[in-house]
């Protein structure tokens, strides 16, 4: 059985559920408020770590 994976969107505080595995350096969107987020590694409880990519104005 296949867990869905979520994320907390640092930006908005939304849950985002994960569709597939992402592994560092993916960029995932949150559909919530749109900002881009990367993936820089993982949690030990196999959460990801994600960054808000800056944009540049």
């Amino acid at each position: 059985m296949k867990m869905s994976k979520k994320l907390n969107c640092p930006e908005c505080k939304n849950n985002i559920e994960l569709e597939k595995e992402y592994s560092e350096g993916d960029v995932v969107e949150c559909p919530f408020c749109g900002i881009e987020l990367e993936v820089v590694g993982k949690n030990e409880d196999g959460s990801l770590r994600v960054e808000i990519i800056e944009e540049e104005k």
